[in-house]
């Protein structure tokens, strides 16, 4: 797929450190260790199912569609002269034609319109400075490169990863603390933690990024990509998290 092979990336906290001292604040320090093992178990088989997921592929298809249509490419999706905001309203009609769990849909749209909303902001000055002096000044010019668009995959898979492991981490938490208070008194602790959880998402979707450009620049830029070559970027990619997932609770 054109992608550089990886060892252990580096990360500054590890996802069962995160976990446990998440947990740890309200949590019986007996039951710290089981919602650390669970949590992060459930985000693992998460990976499993999302590879295969409708939604999932219905929103990365989305984001190759952006990135041809930057690149100057026939596309299904218009990006010229368009907002973030504008954008992801096509990105939750495209969704809304899908089977399955709403809930799922909404975290995935949630995911890719973040994805799209920050890749925008960071690339906004850079754009402007870049392009003052041409013809066209669209602001999405970087996505139809394989750099843009690995850094815009590497969003909606950190994105994915650090909605989920809340979504899990809460889950497990509320089940093994005794009353509402506190696992009020929890959802307060993980708020207060949400930098670390979004800061090592990103660290972790490193690993998709490392293949994402090859895959663009090899596939996406000279066609649109088929059906079984989306899933196959997908199966890949949460494989790859979820080989991540497990090197880290090995260690």
């Amino acid at each position: 797929m054109g992608h550089e092979r990886l060892g252990v990336l580096p990360k500054t906290k590890r996802w069962r450190a995160i976990v446990a001292e998440i947990a740890a604040a309200d949590a019986p320090p007996s039951d710290v260790p089981d919602i650390t093992k669970h949590t992060l178990k459930a985000l693992g088989s998460r990976y499993v199912d999302l590879a295969s997921d409708s939604g999932v592929e219905a929103a990365f298809s989305f984001l190759v569609d952006m990135a041809r249509a930057a690149a100057g490419k026939r596309s299904p999706v218009d990006i010229a002269d368009r907002s973030p905001l504008s954008i992801t309203t096509d990105l939750t009609k495209r969704l809304g034609a899908t089977e399955g769990s709403l809930e799922t849909s909404e975290i995935v749209r949630r995911a890719a319109a973040d994805a799209i909303a920050t890749w925008s902001r960071d690339n906004a000055t850079t754009q402007s400075e870049l392009f003052a002096d041409s013809e066209s000044r669209n602001p999405w010019r970087a996505l139809g490169t394989g750099a843009g668009f690995c850094e815009l995959s590497r969003l909606f898979f950190a994105r994915l990863t650090e909605r989920y492991l809340n979504y899990f981490l809460d889950r497990e938490a509320s089940a093994a603390l005794p009353d509402f208070q506190a696992r009020e008194q929890f959802r307060q602790q993980l708020q207060k933690h949400l930098g670390d959880v979004s800061k090592h998402s990103f660290e972790t979707a490193k690993i998709t990024q490392s293949f994402a450009a090859g895959w663009f620049n090899k596939i996406a830029a000279k066609h649109q990509p088929s059906a079984a070559q989306l899933r196959h970027f997908l199966s890949y990619a949460f494989e790859k998290l979820r080989e991540d997932l497990r090197r880290e609770d090995r260690q």
